[in-house]
């Protein structure tokens, strides 16, 4: 809400190490919040844009200390559309507006100096790829063109320039991206590195590289200038940069004392590209115990902490607990902006949490801007601590449908000044995510609707739980427009015979998990899923099943699973279902000629038509594609209501376009 709370303060003040102000490079950070870097994709023909400005700035305004851009084009060759140019002067008065803008906040801004090299974690292989050696990504198994030491001395001069000319448009600093698989870890790591000259095989050698930028960046911006190093904690590759590694690497910078703090990322362009962004299905903290460990090595240098920090508390303790001096973190912030605000004003409820879904990759992966599940303004210029501007004119709303898409529209149109009533058939809100949120490591998903009630109270929606209404129902409060947020229903898997749905006894994925969540008892025998659906959800279903069959089958038309999720949400698919031995039977589909009275599912090859048995059946179920409840929508628009369709009614998507949608119709009325 935009209400202008002042931050409490002495013994009021909750959390006094997140809130306490540090110095670094003679800088004064107002507190230990840091927005760590991440892509928006809001930039335009490489020139820094309004709405670049505002979500960066909006953050700052918001509690956060500190802003770290995503990289920037410090390199002739790095420019595209979306990577805002540094290294011509076309794009300095946007520079200097956004780094002006920073400051009047009360903030500092920094970019990151990286390359990507040879990673790629797109598909197919890169045709433009710099490495150290002529070795495949172990993702894309791209083969970079290995450098020669006059371009690495190029590329160090080019960062160089770039950097002051970031320092003379106003920005604080810099951050040298060395983790992640991209360029600086790959001259890191013995596995990706084999040179045999000053930048390959001993330690200090792999590290020249970016110690020659560090010191071409000191001579070029001076002391003063903020210079931090994110280093690889552990890259899951064997013979890459693990722990011990990594702690090695640690020192040897620590002994330099040329960098301003120290952080620390996990994973790489392979199949660890999931630990970078730990998902819902990771612990919170995920890797603090090990960045514990390396910020003993740093010698004293100040270091960040990143990984799952999602609340407050979270960060205080860390703080506490001596993992870090920095709090630093990128998707819940994006969800967010006033987070540290609300802090510093003991409104922990009042804060949208980071669902860790990652669906905010998988959209700036797509080369699309920058959006969250939890958040539908990212970016907007009044996103900081939102409240809806009052309706010119007052309206009677009914919202049918009590899941994340009516409860977003409810809350929104309530606030606006509408009287808003909203009919649920289910006596609990949040709908079918709800049930999701029950499944193994799907908690965080509760976030969304617990903070979608906490504002429809404040706005006064009037709940109706437990009614199932028709639409007499609904004409008879007279409405001035409906909200129809009924959801979508799973298909019949058309290839079995219609007549197994009419006789009732198979039901689909969604019905079997509620009555198996009634009746947590282990049972004997296989459950099959057919998935036709590729999402997450399928996916913990299976899991929980996996605990309450002998065996679980995921039995699929397509050629893999998780197909439909972001690259990193797909490895944690894979990472979870062959780690709890789930059986996949790719390109497969089930048959009229099983006899589940018998327990036997008959299955044929989509593609040569092959067919395979799977006996011991005591469960089949399906999650198909969804089709939308819309019964009611010609009756209403009949009787001269204006109708807004929303979340999986209007088209069966995700949570991302649920929660988008319920906002901007809240927003229409």
């Amino acid at each position: 809400m935009n209400v202008q709370r002042q931050p409490v303060t002495g013994a009021e003040l909750e959390y006094p190490r997140l809130l306490s102000p540090f110095t670094l490079a003679g800088k004064r950070l107002k507190n230990r919040i840091v927005h760590a870097a991440m892509s928006t994709r809001y930039g335009r023909n490489g020139e820094v844009t309004q709405r670049f400005v505002d979500y960066h700035v909006n953050r700052i305004k918001g509690g956060t200390a500190m802003t770290i851009t995503e990289p920037m084009a410090l390199r002739r060759g790095q420019a595209s559309d979306t990577r805002m140019r540094v290294w011509d002067q076309d794009n300095m008065d946007g520079l200097k507006r956004l780094a002006e803008a920073i400051q009047a906040a009360d903030g500092h801004i920094l970019t990151q100096i990286q390359d990507p090299g040879r990673g790629n974690h797109k598909p197919g292989r890169k045709m433009k790829a710099l490495g150290p050696s002529p070795l495949p990504d172990d993702w894309s198994w791209t083969i970079p063109h290995a450098m020669s030491t006059g371009e690495i001395r190029q590329m160090v001069d080019d960062f160089a320039l770039s950097a002051r000319k970031l320092k003379a448009a106003g920005f604080s600093g810099l951050e040298i991206s060395g983790g992640h698989g991209h360029i600086f870890h790959q001259f890191l790591s013995p596995w990706s590195n084999i040179r045999e000259d000053a930048y390959g095989g001993a330690l200090e050698n792999r590290c020249r590289l970016i110690q020659d930028v560090i010191e071409a960046v000191r001579a070029s911006c001076g002391s003063d200038f903020i210079l931090g190093l994110r280093l690889p904690g552990d890259d899951g590759i064997p013979g890459g940069v693990d722990p011990d590694e990594s702690e090695r690497i640690t020192r040897y910078f620590a002994a330099k004392s040329q960098v301003d703090y120290f952080c620390w990322v996990q994973g790489s362009h392979a199949r660890t590209l999931d630990m970078h962004l730990p998902d819902m299905h990771w612990e919170r903290g995920t890797f603090f115990p090990l960045i514990k460990r390396l910020h003993d090595a740093a010698n004293g240098i100040p270091c960040g902490a990143v990984g799952r920090i999602l609340e407050p508390a979270q960060g205080e303790a860390l703080l506490r607990d001596g993992i870090g001096e920095l709090v630093m973190m990128s998707r819940t912030l994006l969800t967010d902006p006033a987070w540290g605000l609300k802090a510093a004003q003991n409104r922990d409820n009042d804060i949208r949490k980071c669902v860790s879904c990652n669906n905010c990759w998988g959209v700036i992966n797509l080369e699309q801007p920058l959006m969250c599940d939890n958040n539908p303004r990212a970016g907007l210029p009044d996103e900081v601590d939102w409240w809806p501007k009052p309706a010119a004119k007052k309206q009677r709303v009914v919202v049918v449908g009590g899941g994340i898409a009516g409860l977003e529209a409810a809350w929104v149109a309530a606030a606006r000044g509408h009287a808003v009533t909203l009919f649920s058939a289910s006596s609990e809100l949040g709908g079918k995510t709800r049930l999701n949120a029950l499944l193994p490591g799907c908690d965080p998903l509760s976030s969304i609707y617990d903070f979608q009630q906490v504002m429809a109270k404040k706005a006064g929606v009037k709940f109706e739980l437990g009614v199932t209404v028709g639409v007499d129902e609904v004409l008879a409060l007279a409405p001035d427009a409906v909200v129809l947020a009924t959801g979508s229903t799973m298909a019949w898997p058309t290839m079995l015979p219609k007549a197994w749905q009419d006789e009732g006894f198979l039901l689909d994925l969604r019905a079997i998990t509620q009555e198996l969540l009634l009746h947590p008892v282990k049972q004997p025998g296989t459950a099959v899923i057919l998935d036709m659906d590729g999402m997450d959800g399928t996916y913990s279903a299976a899991e929980f099943m996996r605990d309450k069959f002998d065996r679980v089958v995921l039995l699929t038309p397509r050629e893999a699973i998780g197909r439909d999720e972001p690259l990193v949400r797909q490895q944690s698919v894979y990472r979870r279902i062959y780690g709890k031995r789930i059986d996949v039977q790719l390109l497969s589909e089930p048959t009229a000629k099983s006899r589940f009275e018998d327990g036997v599912l008959v299955y044929r090859n989509v593609i040569n038509g092959d067919e395979g048995e799977i006996g011991d059946v005591a469960l089949f179920t399906y999650a198909t594609p969804r089709r939308p409840n819309l019964e009611m929508q010609g009756p209403l628009e009949a009787a001269g209501v204006t109708v807004h369709v929303v979340g999986d009614a209007y088209m069966p998507r995700n949570v991302m376009a649920a929660t988008q949608d319920g906002h901007v119709a809240g927003n229409a009325l």
